[in-house]
């Protein structure tokens, strides 16, 4: 018989995240998914270690640590809470509608249709919370039907950590005819576990049966922020965005910032790394390991698909050293089969039977790695989002599978921190750069949506980089610039994945962005004022199909010269900022072999003003601006790659290669008018202009016959 000294460690990492949820200009978070798990997944998780004493290892993004305490300090945590708290009687329309649209968000086989009331409820709103839906509902709702869809929603969120409470037992068992005072009582409760749980987990690390580790500080793809051209392992070039995100130094800030609020939280620095969604690169990992992180674990397709001494079929069932020049750390690599079990598929199973089948597993692995002290099982996966999957919240099985690993003559729970001091011969030399799904980054990249935003977010960057280091503005710039890196924002942009959150996340990333220019005393680009998850913006309609060949010389030379520029009559856009005529008759805009091309017809009520100003901004890859005043002519300038002419009309050229333009490139563009340091009238009045700059093919499949 093995030895209980030699038995194979099972080493859990429950991975705990949340993304930022207050934008700049909210009070409090608009959305409540860090009180709500912390009153399921992460009580729960506590309590079933705290009960069978398993050695586990809990991962928490810095993100979510931060949100905690928040949550933990204020009154109010967030917005569906202030909801909650509002009598129903003081609900205005718009709140009832939210509440209708939103306060059903929770698994309905389990937690909404056993409940007849809850149930009962959602048939009168409807299962498609449609417009239509919801303005029938709300006719229909009563009182009475508002106050028990608030506190079933906040009841029946509490996990079974939780429902053992007498007062929250009670009220369960009530089911219908709940009071305002119910609500109250719900939501006190909600803020004593948010309390006291940073405290429970600290004193369970503190003896030693957890240990802590961590994620970048706002669960950035640590690979695509040192390179996003990485992703082209796996991705074609043509889908990347043609510029790319090429900042190291963004990464360490990530893991440094992540170290200091763990030690804030904890006491100590950690020393494991979950890297965000499992993501690893050679370069990401070197940064880790200088930054004092000693071990990380990923997937196992990353280390099948990477360079390592040891090729068989068992191999992710051993930890590796990985070492680059002088630095260097332990990899670990999950296993994707069982922990993918518990994540999606034990849920449907007898919890007893579920645990059968994962030791008889576990023990399979023992006897094939029988002898080396590096061995062991990793199990990795969502410390959250499965128990609402569970019908007991995942309180039978998670006691059943500790308790039986830890009794087992071949078995036992290890924290991966333990593991790390056993001595390995296995080495990765290379490990292939992607994350858990499918080992690449096709979820956060390569998708037009999602590069939309990458390229915004460079842009952003690259504005940050032009204040200088020693800019005192920067520091604050900063904190909105690691919220925009998150990972979330470009999981829900694009493919494959939806949400009826999506509008939600993608808000909150531009408002990051904005921030960034703001707190910068910058302008933002208007385009981040137009939402990136929708269809195409209706402007791009308005796409040049052939090339223009103006003269540049402020008069309007021939009908010839601008035939194919596309035209814009600010009419369409109804009366300006406080003004009943415009400033401009008509835009035009087209493209030649090198150069953009724009031509503005100034309005005659605009020319008795000495001190308008028309300023153009052009965004590619890179953004260029030009003033041009607009009560004197002004023979051809050159300047920065514009050449400009005023006289008649203004007509301004731009060379491509000036905001890193190239054919089949797109291009933003928007117009100001400014007087006495005023803006009088903006075109597009929201967003930008946007267009395509046909390729020579384009051009010929566009010839007509």
């Amino acid at each position: 018989m093995t030895q209980r000294g030699e038995r194979l460690p099972v080493l859990f990492l429950w991975h705990n995240h949340q993304p930022f949820y207050q934008s700049p200009e909210m009070e409090r978070p608009v959305m409540p998914w860090v009180r709500l798990h912390a009153v399921r997944g992460y009580l729960d998780m506590l309590t079933a270690v705290r009960e069978t004493g398993a050695r586990v290892t809990s991962n928490f993004s810095p993100s979510l640590l931060e949100q905690i305490q928040f949550a933990a300090g204020e009154p109010v945590a967030d917005e569906f809470e202030r909801l909650s708290r509002t009598p129903v009687a003081d609900l205005l329309e718009v709140e009832k509608r939210v509440i209708l649209a939103d306060f059903f968000s929770i698994n309905w086989d389990v937690h909404v249709r056993p409940h007849p009331r809850y149930q009962q409820l959602l048939h009168k709103r409807g299962e498609h919370a449609t417009d239509a839906a919801l303005q029938q509902a709300m006719m229909e709702y009563t009182g009475q039907d508002y106050t028990d869809l608030i506190a079933l929603f906040n009841l029946i969120w509490i996990g079974f950590a939780g429902r053992r409470d007498p007062v929250i037992a009670d009220l369960l068992a009530k089911r219908k005819g709940y009071s305002h005072g119910d609500i109250l009582t719900i939501l006190d409760f909600h803020h004593r576990i948010l309390s006291d749980l940073l405290p429970a987990y600290r004193e369970l690390r503190d003896s030693g049966t957890i240990e802590i580790s961590t994620s970048p500080y706002s669960h950035a793809i640590l690979p695509l922020l040192c390179d996003s051209h990485v992703a082209l392992a796996d991705i074609q070039r043509q889908r990347l965005p043609r510029m790319e995100y090429r900042h190291p130094e963004d990464a360490e800030r990530q893991l440094k910032l992540a170290r200091a609020v763990q030690e804030d939280v904890w006491g100590e620095a950690p020393v494991g790394l979950w890297p965000s969604e499992g993501s690893v690169s050679d370069e990401a990992l070197e940064i880790a390991a200088r930054c004092g992180y000693r071990w990380a674990a990923t997937d196992q397709a990353i280390l099948e698909r990477g360079e390592r001494s040891r090729k068989d079929s068992i191999s992710h069932f051993y930890s590796q050293a990985w070492e680059r020049g002088p630095h260097g750390m332990r990899l670990y690599f999950r296993d994707r089969a069982l922990s993918d079990a518990i994540g999606f598929r034990y849920s449907s199973m007898p919890a007893r039977e579920a645990v059968r089948e994962f030791v008889a597993h576990a023990e399979r692995i023992e006897s094939a790695t029988r002898g080396d002290p590096a061995r062991c099982l990793v199990i990795a996966l969502d410390g959250e989002n499965p128990w609402e999957h569970y019908a007991d919240g995942g309180e039978k099985f998670l006691h059943t599978l500790y308790r039986e690993l830890d009794s087992h003559p071949h078995l036992k729970t290890q924290t991966f921190g333990e593991h790390a001091q056993s001595p390995t011969r296995e080495r990765v030399h290379h490990v292939h750069p992607g994350s858990w799904i499918d080992s690449d980054f096709h979820i956060w990249i390569g998708d037009p949506q999602k590069n939309e935003a990458w390229i915004e977010l460079r842009r952003a960057r690259h504005m940050l980089d032009e204040l200088g280091a020693a800019d005192e503005r920067r520091e604050e710039c900063w904190k909105w610039m690691l919220r925009a890196q998150g990972s979330d924002w470009f999981w829900w942009y694009g493919e494959p994945f939806s949400s009826v959150y999506e509008h939600q996340f993608d808000a909150l990333f531009r408002s990051y962005l904005k921030a960034v220019y703001q707190a910068a005393g910058r302008q933002y680009p208007p385009a981040l004022d137009a939402p990136i998850k929708v269809s195409p913006r209706a402007e791009r309609r308005l796409q040049p199909v052939f090339p223009v060949f103006p003269i540049l010389d402020g008069r309007d030379t021939s009908y010839f010269e601008w035939a194919n520029a596309c035209k814009v009559d600010p009419r369409q856009y109804g009366a300006t900022m406080g003004r009943a005529e415009h400033t401009m008759r008509a835009l035009f805009y087209g493209f030649g072999k090198n150069e953009l091309y724009f031509r503005f017809d100034p309005a005659a009520t605009l020319r008795p003003q000495a001190s308008s100003v028309l300023i153009l901004h052009v965004l590619s890859e890179d953004r260029a601006s030009l003033s041009i005043p607009l009560n004197e002519k002004q023979p051809l300038s050159k300047n920065d790659g514009f050449r400009w002419v005023s006289g008649r009309i203004v007509e301004v050229a731009l060379a491509y290669e000036r905001v890193g333009l190239q054919l089949g490139g797109e291009c933003q563009f928007w117009v100001e008018i400014i007087d006495d340091n005023a803006v009088i009238e903006k075109l597009p009045p929201a967003g930008a202009y946007h267009f395509v700059v046909p390729t020579d093919e384009m051009i010929a499949a566009n010839w007509m016959v």
